[in-house]
């Protein structure tokens, strides 16, 4: 079985080297090898004699509290909590494209952003450390994998909802050092937004659709979330306060 690779502060720095096109989105380097989430299990034909489990509603599992006197380890983990719903989203995108309608240059796009969002969870992970670390349970009701226009929506959904949940929380990070790594990630979300977008409607102005990005508050990212997370998504001494972004809807 491979090892989880070990990964430093100083990585942070690879997460956003300017590219084109789809080099952006290429896998960045940082030795090891990622463990990926077990893949999602195919549906049983009833020939087989056994009944397919019904897709888990959001937000009746357990309950997983965030609590923001933790400070900055509160933010990194509510980021930790959204990159994991990502990396799983991708990964089970990936695994049915043998079933799919997507196009090769859809899946090469999708398959790097997969790539991208397993080194951000297991970078937030590692940098969490074990007394931090938390399993978000996801599903996708009306999320149909093999279809282009349920998976492609899906993932601007996902991806601009990241960019908005970085900037937004990024108010609340007090280490210099925090702020870096999530500024480095949130460009490569929205790298990713970008390429999505362009996907679904090409040489448009959909790859780039606003002048400036949204940012909302946690408590907005998380009503979104939860459409897609099983668990019970709460915080606990969330921020009184948030200051708007330039297009004023956090």
């Amino acid at each position: 079985m491979s090892q989880r690779p070990t990964f430093t502060i100083s990585d942070a720095g690879m997460l956003a080297t300017p590219r084109t096109r789809r080099d952006i989105l290429k896998l960045i380097a940082v030795g090891g090898t990622l463990v990926l989430l077990p893949a999602a299990l195919s549906a049983c034909s009833e020939d087989n004699g056994v009944t397919t489990p019904p897709t888990p509603q959001p937000n009746s599992g357990a309950a997983l509290t965030i609590d923001f006197a933790k400070g900055d380890i509160a933010v990194l983990q509510f980021a930790y909590a959204l990159e994991q719903l990502e990396a799983d989203f991708y990964t089970r995108v990936v695994n049915a494209f043998g079933g799919s309608n997507l196009t090769a240059a859809d899946k090469a796009v999708l398959q790097d952003i997969k790539y991208h969002e397993v080194l951000h969870r297991e970078f937030l992970k590692a940098a969490l450390g074990a007394s931090n670390d938390f399993t978000v349970i996801a599903t996708y009701p009306g999320v149909h994998f093999n279809d282009r226009t349920s998976v492609l929506n899906t993932a601007k959904t996902f991806e601009d909802l990241g960019v908005a949940a970085y900037n937004g929380a990024a108010q609340y990070i007090t280490s210099a050092v925090n702020l870096t790594l999530a500024g480095k990630i949130v460009s490569v979300e929205a790298r990713h937004a970008a390429a999505i977008g362009d996907l679904l409607s090409p040489k448009t102005s959909a790859f780039a659709p606003n002048a400036f990005d949204d940012v909302f508050r946690p408590s907005k990212v998380a009503a979104t979330a939860q459409g897609f997370i099983v668990n019970k998504l709460g915080f606990t001494n969330a921020p009184g306060t948030f200051v708007q972004g330039p297009n004023n809807n956090g």
